[in-house]
């Protein structure tokens, strides 16, 4: 398989399509992937596709267009504050209301502003599919 088939993480890969990998229960195996290591004389190459919500930061809280509040905990992992559930995921345009915990600063806010202002959470993870080959791994918008 040539190295252009492949999507990496952090610090494993994985094949293109494929956003994590299925074992029997039980398996030695964690369904992570293959570990990369960077000293053994392997070539490797990073391309990034896409980084969905780079203005948001872990921990994020944020107001959608429909009044309700998230915490942003990643692209595919969203917290919805009341009971309704996750829904759909949040409906942009998004406000920052908080960044680590403390009154968000106004550039921080309108580059949130910005980044959402067109477009949609859906339309952002049917790109991201796109482009990928995969779709977000099972716990998707959690909680």
């Amino acid at each position: 398989m040539g190295h252009d088939r492949l999507l990496t993480g952090r610090s494993h890969v994985l094949h293109r399509g494929l956003s994590y990998k299925e074992f029997p229960d039980g398996s030695h195996l964690n369904g992570t992937g293959y570990t990369l290591h960077p000293g053994d004389g392997i070539p490797f190459t990073f391309e990034l596709l896409m980084r969905p919500y780079a203005f948001l930061r872990p921990g994020d809280e944020v107001a959608d267009a429909a009044g309700r509040a998230w915490q942003f905990d990643g692209p595919w992992d969203w917290t919805a504050f009341d009971a309704a559930g996750p829904g759909t995921g949040p409906e942009w345009p998004l406000v920052l209301l908080t960044r680590s915990g403390a009154p968000c600063s106004v550039v921080d806010a309108e580059a949130v502003a910005e980044g959402t202002a067109t477009g949609s959470h859906q339309k952002t993870l049917r790109h991201w599919m796109s482009l990928t080959e995969a779709s977000p791994t099972p716990q998707g918008l959690s909680r």
